[in-house]
């Protein structure tokens, strides 16, 4: 029997139907405003498919024609100030090497998420100076960064915690409590979203209206090879960057230093006008302990067996260069006395040190200009664990040699023959084993890289 009772209950369920319908509906219109309502001026220079377009293109179109096309409609967006189109500001930490590391990183990540890309890299950690003390602006119309602590950057960084707290907690991942970023499971899974309850899902919807139009990246990893987890992305990074070149090809293209730090390399390379077919050897040798400092062993060894190696189908002796960097001159001073005892044919290319009364942007400069001068090295040896050679080996673009020293292991005994050829010139800064190329994401949380040990290959 139907009664009043039955109809207010009725009524009371269809309200909340109701409400929840258009609460979907809303959040729907939301996300889909800027495709049925706004016509971006810029949107036809560059868009979310333009990545995969490139690669796909039966014309010619390579990572310049892509990067030209990115920086016009980067340009475009900053000169309208458009406030639709969607940001990721580098958030940029720690020093010089891990800068530029994350730096590449999360350009790569804009270009294939169609997303603005801006540099919050300030002073701080083991960094005092700004971008632009070291390297030109990306073009004439820089935007401003948007407060520290505004609600986008909090919103962001809260929904990155509680990210990776849910799997290391839920899944065991190897996910870094330190990183304070989101990659978007469409790049990273080949579309095969994460088991999450119905609570988990809400927050991150709800974030998502706060802050989807700026994405803070906090980062000094070097996070190109989870992006190639997707087959489909991968075949796109084949195609647009020549052998897989990635750090090389887009380091070209962002990293304009400053006319101070080029004319620093123009005078270094005006005293040592070595002629080509001399050989040059680069070694960076990074020490993390005061005990250590005498301990030069592993680094001799490893420039022996390179000069050994590179002059044995010689029939002539010929010149060598050694260009050595060090944080310890006490370190370094000592390795080149020893070789110059050993090889009569063998000239140190002194680096130019900064005035005494140099700031802090100077002795940065100086320092940048030692990392750039090193990359033109024929031959490259570099410590294991220092981002700092790393970033000169994916400048170069070629293999290099390296010596098995870091700070975990450098107050232990260590191996003084171990000297190991590294073929590729993409920095590698996981543990080994912990980055499978051709696995695709479980349901129960994936392998993401962290700082450890190089990858020999």
């Amino acid at each position: 029997m139907f009664t009043f009772y039955n109809l207010k209950k009725k009524l009371k369920s269809f309200r909340i139907k109701t409400f929840f319908i258009l609460i979907l509906i809303i959040y729907i219109i939301y996300i889909f405003r800027e495709q049925l309502f706004i016509n971006s001026p810029c949107s036809h220079l560059y868009n979310i498919n333009s990545f995969s377009t490139c690669a796909l293109s039966k014309n010619i179109c390579n990572i310049t024609i892509l990067f030209d096309s990115y920086i016009a409609y980067r340009n475009c967006v900053i000169k309208y100030s458009s406030t639709q189109s969607d940001y990721v500001i580098f958030d940029a930490v720690n020093g010089l090497g891990n800068r530029i590391l994350g730096l590449i990183s999360v350009t790569t990540y804009a270009l294939i998420t169609n997303r603005v890309l801006l540099i919050n890299w300030q002073p701080g950690d083991n960094h005092p100076v700004y971008f632009d003390d070291l390297f030109l602006p990306l073009s004439s119309f820089e935007k401003k960064i948007p407060y520290q602590y505004s609600l986008s950057r909090l919103t962001s960084l809260i929904k990155n915690r509680w990210i990776n707290d849910i799997e290391l907690n839920r899944y065991n991942s190897k996910i870094p409590q330190d990183w304070a970023f989101y990659f978007d499971r469409e790049i990273l899974c080949n579309k095969k979203l994460y088991n999450q309850s119905w609570f988990q899902k809400i927050g991150f919807y709800i974030l998502n209206l706060f802050h989807r139009h700026v994405k803070w990246i906090r980062t000094d990893q070097y996070f190109i090879p989870l992006l190639t987890r997707n087959e489909q992305m991968r075949q796109n990074f084949v195609k647009i960057f020549q052998n897989g070149q990635v750090f090389v090809e887009l380091a070209r293209r962002l990293l304009k230093p400053v006319s101070k730090v080029n004319l620093i390399i123009e005078d270094f390379q005006k005293q040592y006008n070595f002629e080509k077919k001399n050989i040059t050897i680069g070694v960076h040798m990074r020490s993390w302990s005061s005990n250590m400092i005498e301990y030069i062993e592993p680094f001799q060894k490893c420039i022996e067996h390179v000069i050994q190696n590179v002059t044995r189908s010689s029939k002539e002796e010929m010149k060598i260069y050694l260009y050595i960097i060090s944080n310890t001159p006490q370190r370094r001073q000592k390795l080149e006395n020893q070789l110059s005892k050993m090889y009569k044919n063998l000239e140190i290319l002194k680096a130019f040190e900064p005035p005494k009364n140099s700031n802090v942007v100077e002795k940065m400069q100086y320092t940048l200009a030692e990392l750039l001068i090193l990359s033109k090295m024929h031959h490259l040896i570099i410590t294991s664990k220092s981002t700092f050679g790393m970033v000169a080996q994916g400048l170069a673009g070629k293999g290099a040699w390296i010596v098995r020293q870091g700070a975990i292991n450098e107050g232990q005994s260590i191996k003084s023959n171990l000297c190991q050829w590294e073929s590729t010139s993409e920095p590698e800064y996981q543990i080994k084993g912990s980055f499978r190329d051709n696995d695709s994401c479980s349901q129960h949380g994936t392998f993401l890289p962290s700082i450890g040990e190089r990858t020999i290959l």
